[in-house]
């Protein structure tokens, strides 16, 4: 455990430094810090022992109060820390601004002090006691300097940066309180540029960091009120009873709050998933309104980094809220970076090979860094020969970054563990892994190669990138039983000792609510918010046997709907009526009608296609799509829809539409190859669909997961089948499958169909034996699947009259039926050949 130091004056003991001290007692022991009252042996010469302790330091916190700048035993201790840094015995100084009349900016505080740290007011003794311990930590999983010099690297963009400061400096419109970065693509740089216009603009000096969090689709004004608290703004009651509170009351709340950051002195960065600017480029109600109680009274205090751009008839109202596209590199920025990132890593590569090389870039700084990392790893004649591995640079980082865990349990059990958490602070992370020293080295490379960032002033939050985090849950990784059980034991104690929340981390009151909630454990609503219960609703959705939970939580949070964000109502209305669809519930058709517009329709559509009601499913797709045309979750449905009735003609355009807008998605790929291999359409020669038909099982080979490897098996015997006409090898293939996921509905549907195929009646028996245990009732929703396959067998026995009598009686569409007779005639006409 390393050492503490803390400077302080004894003016700011009772109020302040008591109550820092009695958390570190709990959190680190009284043998790990240093403190006057607890260290200092009665006896010896004060001096002396201050010097002799700050020589056993690993990290100098300094108080900063008006007391503490004209104490000279402070000012001497700053002197001994600067020196004992210097020469590297101390690795870390720690300042904290305790005294609201002070700004980092004071003439008092050491000159070198105050240009290279992001010294912050943090009001609270508990949260800085939390930080200290935070920055212990962070210390003990120090990265590589290097990322660090890589993290900052910026070329170009000055165009932009003009942009910025000119909007700044204009004198013919009022301030902007919030400005926006938007970019659909990750790694484009948005963050980085916000931070170098705000310095070309004078706002902040280079050295200057702005404290870092992030609100993701399911959070709204509630959570950035809580982020606030945690960083040390607002008073006891703010983050309390915000259920019941009015929406006015709360952007008043948080309004407070920020004009508390901004007398700091600071800047605060918000990175956006959905919360503040929608997928339908709608900027919030709430954020508007903000900006707008804000604007006259204070310039910019919010940096947003958006994953969605604005819509400029928003922003054309809006003087207080200022925005700007960022686009990829151009050409010569490309080179620029290139030319600049391989000086940093020392990687050596001639004019014409870089010439070569620069073509193949699509303008992502991080690409550009990723290719010279993999030149200097595997060489550049490798990367001349393979070209793609440029290209492919987006579908693959991840699974590259990953692959070296592959084999590492513990390394898969913290990935996992971490990709719980929206965020996860040091301090609680430290605490899961209880200080092992195996699992600490493996945060200090998660941090140096990306894997993880860091949130919050003072980068006490962990999270995984977005990317990693859903690669992750895709391959289902384990956390472990070690882990599971302290999770769950630390979720009653969290529950029991709730009332004292606000000497918790943000991350675990996020995390251990949410969990409480999805595992039935009552708690009072005063602590919770509308995301609590979206996040919760949500994860319960996901698992997909858990609806009627879904539809409970949702009647009691929209209890609270007329104090809500309309966004967060909109999105429990959501999942309400996508559970209750799947429930099929009739009480869907009564909630569906608080919904309008396209998403409306989209549920309708959803909901017939769960009650067996295709051609209905199909029209109110149809109606989505028409009143919002680049709607892709209406347009992945209506493919759906369309295969289950055999439509693969119709679903053609669509499916391959939804391919190639992400061609890394397995279910894109498994539902265009099924329009390709089993559609009739002429538009397509038949050698062109099958060499499409090879590339799609080529990307779904690519894709490393379990469920993409079930599908590339079925998809193999299929193309084995319907594009060779090899029914041995389809078998072959189907039955190694079948070995490996003997309940998969989807293995057996296709073992069914390459043993018709062949006519195997035994085979076909077997299936159909299989199929029944596992969907022989009305309650599974492949029971009409299981009857359709019966109706088959049957005729196939010479049952005719069987088999027709269960076609008449299936709920599918009439074309459907059709299909399936269609079917049933030529296994006949087969049979007599």
């Amino acid at each position: 455990m390393k050492r503490i130091f803390l400077s302080h004056s004894s003016v700011d003991k009772p109020m302040y430094l008591e109550i820092v001290v009695k958390n570190l007692k709990r959190t680190i022991g009284v043998d790990n810090f240093v403190y006057d009252a607890v260290t200092f042996e009665e006896g010896y010469e004060t001096k002396k022992e201050i010097s002799s302790w700050l020589e056993k330091t690993d990290i100098f916190v300094l108080f900063i109060s008006n007391a503490a700048l004209e104490s000279k035993w402070v000012q001497k201790e700053i002197l001994e820390a600067k020196e004992l840094l210097d020469n590297s015995s101390l690795k870390k100084i720690f300042p904290i601004i305790i005294d609201e009349n002070i700004t980092h900016l004071d003439e008092r505080i050491p000159e070198w002090m105050r240009e290279v740290y992001n010294i912050k007011l943090i009001t609270r003794p508990s949260v800085a006691a939390r930080k200290i311990y935070n920055k212990m930590i962070e210390l003990i999983w120090e990265i590589n300097p290097i990322i660090k010099e890589r993290q900052t690297l910026f070329v170009g963009r000055n165009e932009l940066l003009g942009e910025i400061e000119e909007r700044l400096d204009s004198y013919d419109k009022s301030k902007p309180v919030s400005l926006i970065a938007a970019s659909g693509i990750e790694g484009i740089g948005r963050r980085t540029i916000l931070q170098k216009g705000l310095v070309k603009a004078n706002v902040i000096k280079e050295i200057y960091q702005m404290a870092v969090v992030r609100l993701d689709a399911h959070q709204s004004i509630e959570d950035l009120i809580i982020l606030l608290r945690d960083l040390g703004y607002g008073n006891e009651k703010d983050g309390e009873n915000l259920l019941g509170k009015s929406q006015e009351k709360k952007i008043k709340i948080a309004a407070q709050m920020l004009k508390e950051l901004k007398d700091a002195k600071e800047i605060l960065l918000i990175i956006d998933e959905g919360a503040i600017v929608s997928p339908v480029r709608e900027i919030s109600n709430w954020f508007i309104s903000l900006n707008e109680l804000l604007e006259n009274q204070l310039s910019l205090v919010l940096c947003v980094v958006s994953k969605y751009k604005a819509s400029f008839r928003q922003l054309h109202k809006h003087d207080s809220i200022f925005a700007l596209e960022v686009p990829e590199l151009n050409l010569i920025e490309r080179k620029g970076l290139f030319n600049r990132y391989c000086e940093l890593i020392n990687l050596n590569i001639n004019r014409e090979d870089k010439d070569t090389i620069v073509p193949y870039f699509t303008g992502l700084p991080k690409e550009i860094m990723y290719t010279s990392d993999f030149i200097r790893k595997e060489g550049l004649d490798y990367l001349k020969r393979n070209p793609e591995i440029i290209t492919d640079f987006s579908d693959s980082q991840v699974s590259i970054l990953i692959s070296k865990y592959e084999e590492e349990e513990k390394a898969k059990e913290l990935l996992a563990l971490i990709s719980l958490f929206d965020f996860i602070s040091n301090k609680q992370l430290f605490e899961l892994i209880d200080n092992n020293s195996e699992y600490n080295d493996l945060i200090e490379e998660f941090l140096a190669t990306g894997i993880c960032e860091n949130l919050g002033s003072n980068k006490e939050y962990l999270c995984l990138n977005s990317a990693v985090k859903n690669y992750i849950r895709r391959k289902k990784f384990s956390i472990g039983d070690i882990f599971e059980y302290k999770l769950n034991k630390d979720v009653k104690s969290f529950v029991t000792s709730y009332e004292s929340e606000f000497e918790k981390d943000v991350s675990e009151i996020l995390f251990y609510a949410k969990k409480a909630i999805t595992s039935g454990i009552r708690m009072e609503e005063r602590f919770l918010i509308p995301s609590h219960f979206l996040k919760s609703m949500k994860e319960l959705y996901d698992k997909r046997d858990r609806d009627s939970d879904v539809v409970i939580l949702a009647d009691r949070i929209l209890n609270y709907e007329n104090v809500m964000d309309e966004q967060i109502a909109r999105e429990i209305r959501y999942f309400l009526c996508s559970s209750l669809a799947r429930l099929k519930d009739t009480r869907f058709k009564k909630e569906v009608q608080n919904i309008r517009g396209a998403e409306h329709h989209f549920l309708f559509g959803f909901y017939y296609r769960h009650v067996g009601r295709d051609e209905e499913a199909v029209s109110s797709l149809l109606k989505a799509m028409e009143s919002r045309a680049n709607f892709a979750r209406a347009k992945r449905e209506l493919v759906l829809v369309y295969n289950n009735m055999e439509e693969y003609d119709k679903a053609l355009e669509l499916a391959k539409e939804n391919y190639q807008h992400n061609r890394s998605n397995e279910y894109h790929i498994q539902a265009y190859f099924l329009c390709l291999s089993k559609g009739k359409s002429e538009k397509l020669a038949f050698e062109n669909r099958k060499r499409t038909i090879e590339i799609l099982l080529e990307d779904m080979k690519k894709i490393d997961s379990e469920k993409a490897k079930n599908m590339y098996l079925i998809m193999s015997a299929q193309y084995e089948i319907f594009m060779k006409d090899n029914s041995k090898e389809a078998e072959k293939i189907i039955l190694e499958a079948y070995d490996l996921y003997p309940s998969d509905t989807y293995v057996l549907l296709c073992m069914f169909d390459i043993y018709e195929r062949s006519l195997n009646i035994e085979g076909l028996n077997k299936v159909l034996e299989d199929f029944k245990k596992l969907h022989g009732t009305d309650r599974s929703k492949f029971h009409k699947d299981y009857l359709k396959c019966k109706a088959v067998y049957l005729a196939l026995k010479d049952d005719v009259d069987s088999a027709h009598q269960i076609i008449r009686k299936l709920n599918i569409s009439e074309s459907s039926k059709k299909n399936l007779e269609q079917r049933i005639e030529r296994n006949k006409l087969r049979l007599v050949k």
